[in-house]
């Protein structure tokens, strides 16, 4: 009886191999560039697995709900993008690297003071700030206030979104961006922004009650 139980176990693992399961997608379906270049690298099939366990965790523990679903739609629509280079080594490292920056950013996800502006779950047109630690050091990151595009007015994820992070420093006993003119007080409780320019087109202001 355990010699099968052992044999199931090895055909499993076999299986696993064969059709790249370790993946954060089934490698049978694979059909894009960028999925095939997953399957058939075992360092970015490791980094996408990574990736796909960071999401799961974040998104069943961050506080606002639709928020996560949300910022993994955006990373999507430009991560598909690392692939082409007409180098293959240089599309791996381009996938590589925006691999382990979102799975750094998922990770923060769940350790991160969150701070939100709008009511019930998360929309695009909405706003999140997030105050964490990363590599002993204090950030500031911003997703949200989505507005289309004006000439291509298509829905989320196309148009203009805010996602940008700033190192903090304190400076009379408060913490304020590092490198940027943005003015922003921030408590426990609360953040109050003044107009920060995202782009042509869109930014974040107003206040951010604390959520977590």
């Amino acid at each position: 009886m355990f010699a099968w139980i052992r044999y199931g176990i090895f055909l499993l693992l076999v299986m696993m191999v064969i059709t790249g399961r370790a993946a954060s997608f089934d490698c049978a379906k694979a059909r894009s560039k960028l999925e095939l270049l997953i399957c058939n690298n075992p360092s970015l099939n490791d980094a996408d697995t990574a990736m796909g366990i960071a999401y799961r965790n974040s998104l069943n523990t961050f506080p606002v709900k639709g928020f996560v679903k949300s910022s993994q739609i955006a990373f999507l629509a430009n991560y598909k993008y690392c692939v082409e280079d007409k180098n293959l080594s240089v599309s791996l490292n381009n996938c590589l690297t925006q691999t382990y920056q979102r799975t750094q950013e998922l990770q923060n996800y769940t350790l991160a003071k969150v701070y939100f502006n709008g009511v019930g779950a998360y929309k695009p047109e909405d706003s999140v700030l997030q105050i964490y630690t990363k590599s002993g050091k204090q950030y500031i990151s911003m997703f949200g206030s989505f507005m289309p595009d004006m000439n291509r007015p298509e829905p989320f994820p196309k148009g203009f979104i805010c996602n940008e992070e700033y190192e903090l420093k304190r400076v009379n006993g408060k913490l304020v961006p590092k490198d940027v003119d943005w003015q922003v007080d921030i408590s426990e409780t609360k953040i109050v922004a003044d107009f920060y320019s995202c782009s042509p087109r869109n930014g974040i202001s107003g206040d951010y009650r604390r959520v977590n």
